[in-house]
């Protein structure tokens, strides 16, 4: 069985976590990366997956747009470190025509989503404090702000906080930073705070002191109490995140402390699921790491692109690194597989991750021609090759409307993976590496007569077969006259058909090279 049928199984069977309100967030402090892609996706699969087992279910995504900027990407250093503290909705947007930093990168994220065939019903955090919905949360966290430092202690191991420690923090009436308020008391109706100058490193306070009601938008708890008053909130009873929050005296440890304690509702269904690595690092948008969730449909299909997600275990980690390595070729194979397994009735786990990953209406269970990518990827830097051809060969019939879609894809996609990101020995066009390679003497003077042919206008399989006479005329071994052919333009002993290859670049370009080789 796949493996979000499993979970949504094991969730429905267990009888706990009706009803069945599957939840996520974002913060949208910067360009998410491809990483981030994991929690959104997991989660709908979960949701999917309970759908198909025939109960009611709901998927929400909390956009927590009321946190503070605390951190930014390199390229806004300059243009936005102004704003640090302030909430992220308060702060302009990079961009005309959204309305705040948030709804810029909000909008970006959800982009990404929706390619990508995940589309909940999205609620802004903002909003929700706004309208009233935490205002009883807050006073069950300030009225418990002493139980709430105890679980942080026991949970987590930390020193308790200072005495008129308080589990808020609120807009500053004076400069509007949230991300540096201290609140320390509190008369049930009002808090009073201060602005601190020193409190954290990435914003400082304007020292302002003031008392202010903590309710209806004018402050938010703190992410370790936010969290679990989000699931009372909503009424949220499936949600995950990275497994680094729930490790030994993590945030979901805390949380689970926090709805036994203060908020007095069930636990959620936990999916602590594994990281996404772009070459064994985990990625940060703040810090600019990582490839952004928007390109990820640059390099591959959007279906390739979930499927690089449902394809594992949440608690698998996954390793994506395209650059300079098969990791594209190797995924097309694997998608290949899953999606034969769909349309013969094969092994249903790879079926259901077919099913899974594709975007809009399901194929019909037919026969399918499916052209292996790096096979395409080959093909296509052969100039002597017409590639739908070669294919309908493959195939020993004529390519059907969708296998010529498919095919036409996959042209797209291989052009991109060859230019970006595919190892420097299977790339076959004019190299930056050429010309390397130690030519004989009679290599040489091969080449300084075949220049003169690549002058001509003569066709390239007149080309052709002018090289090769040229071998023959001047006693040379064929393979050694066009190795030193292949070696001066694309860096290797061998290629395609040389005078198809020379006639698909400027003739400068080419005589270049040769020029440059044979000084």
């Amino acid at each position: 069985m796949y493996w979000a049928d499993k979970v949504a199984k094991q969730i429905i069977e267990s009888g706990k976590f009706k009803p069945f309100w599957v939840d996520d967030m974002f913060t949208p402090s910067g360009y998410p990366h491809i990483g981030s892609l994991r929690g959104p996706i997991v989660h709908d699969l979960i949701f999917k997956a309970l759908k198909d087992q025939g109960v009611d279910a709901k998927f929400t995504f909390v956009i927590n747009d009321f946190d503070p900027i605390d951190g930014l990407p390199p390229e806004m250093q300059d243009d936005f470190s102004q704003y640090m503290g302030l909430p992220l909705r308060n702060v302009p947007s990079p961009l005309e025509g959204y309305a705040s930093f948030a709804a810029y990168f909000a909008d970006d994220y959800k982009k990404s989503m929706k390619s990508l065939g995940v589309e909940p019903e999205f609620l802004s955090s903002w909003d929700m404090y706004h309208e009233g919905k935490f205002d009883k949360a807050i006073k069950l966290a300030l009225d418990n702000a002493e139980v709430i430092q105890d679980i942080y202690a026991e949970v987590s191991g930390s020193k308790k906080r200072e005495a008129g420690w308080l589990p808020l923090q609120v807009i500053c009436e004076n400069c509007g930073k949230i991300g540096t308020t201290r609140v320390f008391d509190w008369d049930g109706e009002t808090v009073a705070y201060k602005c601190e100058p020193e409190m954290v490193k990435w914003a400082k306070g304007c020292d302002h002191e003031g008392r202010i009601s903590p309710f209806g938008g004018n402050g938010k708890l703190p992410w370790k109490v936010d969290w679990p008053a989000h699931w009372m909130v909503i009424g949220v009873t499936i949600e995950g995140a990275g497994k680094d929050h729930s490790s030994a005296g993590g945030s979901r440890d805390i949380a689970r402390e926090l709805v036994k304690k203060v908020f007095k509702i069930k636990e959620p269904f936990n999916l602590p699921y594994e990281f996404f690595l772009i070459g064994g690092k985990k990625m940060a948008s703040s810090k600019g790491l990582g490839l952004k969730a928007r390109e990820l449909t640059e390099l591959i299909p959007l279906e390739l692109g979930r499927f690089l997600f449902c394809r594992y275990d949440y608690r698998q980690q996954v390793n994506f690194d395209p650059v300079g390595t098969m990791a594209i070729p190797d995924l097309f194979d694997e998608y290949d597989r899953c999606f034969m397994a769909f349309l013969k009735k094969g092994e249903e786990s790879f079926s259901r991750a077919f099913e899974m990953s594709h975007i809009g209406e399901l194929p019909e269970k037919t026969e399918m021609f499916l052209p292996r990518f790096r096979d395409v990827a080959n093909f296509i830097q052969q100039p002597s090759v017409e590639i739908h051809k070669k294919f309908t060969e493959v195939k020993g019939s004529d390519l059907n409307d969708l296998e010529k879609k498919i095919l036409d894809e996959r042209i797209k996609y291989a052009k991109i993976w060859l230019e970006k990101f595919a190892p420097d020995d299977l790339k076959l066009g004019l190299s930056k590496n050429a010309g390397s390679f130690e030519l004989s003497e009679e290599q040489k003077k091969y080449l300084g007569k075949a220049v003169e042919l690549v002058h001509t206008d003569l066709s390239a399989d007149e080309l052709q077969t002018k090289l090769y006479e040229l071998t023959k005329a001047m006693g040379i071994n064929p393979k050694v006259g066009f190795q030193a052919i292949y070696q001066t333009l694309i860096g290797k002993d061998f290629g395609p058909r040389a005078g198809a290859f020379i006639r698909q670049y400027k003739k400068e370009e080419v005589i270049g090279k040769i020029s440059e080789a044979i000084k």
